[in-house]
C-alpha cells in the first residue's frame, strides 16, 4: 500500500482526471467508515426521541454544536451551521418538541432565544460526540498547520461545489450566509 508521501508525490503529476478517480474512491471510503458499526450501542435516549418526534439526519448537526459549544441564542447557532434564522428557529422548535433541546429567554436580552441540549440529553451527547468526532480530530492533527488550512479550503470548495452547504460553510453571498 502506497504511503502518504508516495501519494502526495503521485498526486502532484496526476490529470485531474485520475484526482477525481481517486477522490470518488477515497471519498466513498471515508462515508463506509463513518457509517460502519463499531459496536456501540445507539444513546437509546437519541433514538428514541428521533424516531417519536419524527426528526431526520438535518437535526444532527445543531446537536453537535450545541454539544461542543453550549448554549447558543438561535441566531449564532444559525451562523454556526450556515443557515437561516427562520430554518434554524423551524429545527429548534422540532428539536424542543422530541425533548432534545430547551429553549429560554436571554435574562438580559428577553428579545433573544437561548438553545441549550437538555441536560439528560448533553450527557449521552457528550460522551457519543467525542468518539464520533475522533476521526476528524485525528486527521487535522496530523497535518502541519499550512497543510491542514489547505486541507479545510480544499473542503470548503468541495463544499460549495456540490451545492450543499453543510454547517458553518455556507458562502457569504448565499441566502444562508452573512447577506441575509
Amino acid at each position: 500500500m502506497a504511503t502518504v508521501r508516495e501519494k502526495k508525490r503521485s498526486a502532484r503529476t496526476a490529470s485531474i482526471d485520475e484526482q477525481v478517480r481517486e477522490l470518488v474512491g477515497l471519498f466513498a471510503g471515508i462515508v463506509k467508515g463513518f457509517k460502519k458499526d463499531r459496536g456501540e450501542e445507539k444513546p437509546k435516549e437519541l433514538q428514541r426521541a428521533f424516531d417519536e418526534g419524527s426528526l431526520g439526519e438535518r437535526h444532527f448537526p445543531p446537536l453537535i454544536i450545541l454539544s461542543l459549544e453550549g448554549p447558543l441564542s438561535v441566531t449564532e447557532l444559525a451562523d454556526r451551521l450556515g443557515l437561516t434564522v427562520a430554518t434554524t428557529s423551524l429545527l429548534v422548535g422540532e428539536l424542543n418538541r422530541a425533548g432534545l433541546v430547551d429553549r429560554n429567554e436571554d435574562e438580559k436580552d428577553r428579545r433573544r432565544t437561548i438553545v441549550s441540549l437538555c441536560e439528560e440529553i448533553r450527557k449521552v451527547a457528550d460522551a457519543n460526540l467525542k468518539e464520533h468526532l475522533q476521526p476528524f480530530r485525528r486527521t487535522l492533527e496530523r497535518l502541519s498547520p499550512t497543510a491542514r488550512a489547505n486541507f479545510m479550503e480544499g473542503i470548503r470548495v468541495l463544499n460549495e461545489e456540490s451545492g450543499t452547504f453543510a454547517v458553518g460553510c455556507a458562502p457569504a453571498d448565499s441566502p444562508a450566509g452573512n447577506g441575509r
